[in-house]
């Protein structure tokens, strides 16, 4: 009865901490929030107004209940975020600290993304049109590799459509490449080595510190996108993807490669060579 009494008080004064700013409020006198977007595992999002620029921000700012932990991803992204210059990247504006909380400001893409795309607006795709969006993704990729970073993310939720083009959001769990993070923080961000099962093995290829990462982060995004379309037959058994999905061999042969071979290509340019030229042999024979 008191253990649990404990953890219900516990629970109360985490959420009174991780309590998110109300519309109206003011960061540092300058950021007007507009909107809470939403709260993540260390992290809360808002929409705001920049009193000076006039123009809409998307502010990021840790959660005060994970301490440290919380600062030091949203300071490594901040830093991250500062290396990489491309348009289909959210680009750092500015990096402010008040009291114990500290926000990062960055440019706000406005557009839907890739999960809510497929699940509530029910958009799916040709396997050319997939892979073509892989070629539209690979873009900030390059630029994120030759700048010496991976994304360790890409996932349909991160994947903002606007404008027409896709772009790559949240490099929070983004590092250096070959970069072994502390023990402390691999196992808080659940990336042990004593993980088990089919999402543990899913969540270690995909963090690995290397680019073959992204790349596996591509495919897994490619099966998400082509499933859009699937109807499964009821009462038939689930198959591998390789069975259920109606995909040409050359596709089959590259998707492949992007979810089990981390030394297919020597660079990200290498895979999207040999991508441009599987979008135009399926061009040729269609």
């Amino acid at each position: 009865m008191l253990t649990n009494i404990r953890a219900r008080w516990a629970q109360i004064i985490t959420d009174f901490r991780d309590y998110p700013l109300q519309p109206g409020k003011t960061w540092q006198g300058r950021y007007a929030v507009e909107r809470f977007l939403g709260m993540g595992s260390y992290g809360q999002a808002y929409l705001c107004h920049d009193k000076v620029s006039g123009k809409r921000v998307l502010m990021k700012c840790n959660k005060p209940s994970k301490g440290n932990t919380g600062l030091l991803l949203l300071r490594r992204e901040y830093r991250i975020m500062q290396a990489v210059s491309h348009p289909q990247i959210p680009q750092a504006l500015d990096y402010s600290k008040r009291g114990k909380q500290e926000a990062l400001i960055m440019e706000y893409i406005e557009g839907y993304n890739l999960e809510y795309a497929i699940y509530e607006r029910n958009l799916t795709f040709s396997a050319t049109n997939g892979l073509q969006l892989l070629k539209q993704l690979i873009q900030p990729l390059k630029q994120l590799h030759d700048a010496g970073y991976v994304h360790r993310d890409v996932r349909i939720p991160n994947v903002i459509l606007a404008g027409g083009l896709p772009h790559l959001i949240d490099l929070g769990l983004s590092c250096a490449v070959g970069e072994e993070l502390p023990q402390e923080l691999r196992d808080t961000l659940g990336e042990g080595s004593d993980l088990a099962g089919s999402a543990a093995a899913i969540k270690r290829r995909m963090r690995h510190p290397h680019p073959s990462s992204d790349w596996f982060g591509l495919g897994h995004l490619f099966l998400f996108v082509m499933y859009a379309g699937y109807e499964a037959v009821e009462g038939q058994v689930e198959r591998s993807w390789e069975e259920e999905l109606a995909l040409p061999a050359l596709v089959r042969d590259f998707l492949r490669k992007l979810l089990n071979d981390e030394s297919a290509w020597p660079s990200t340019e290498a895979c999207e060579r040999e991508l441009d030229e599987l979008i135009a042999t399926l061009e040729r024979e269609a």
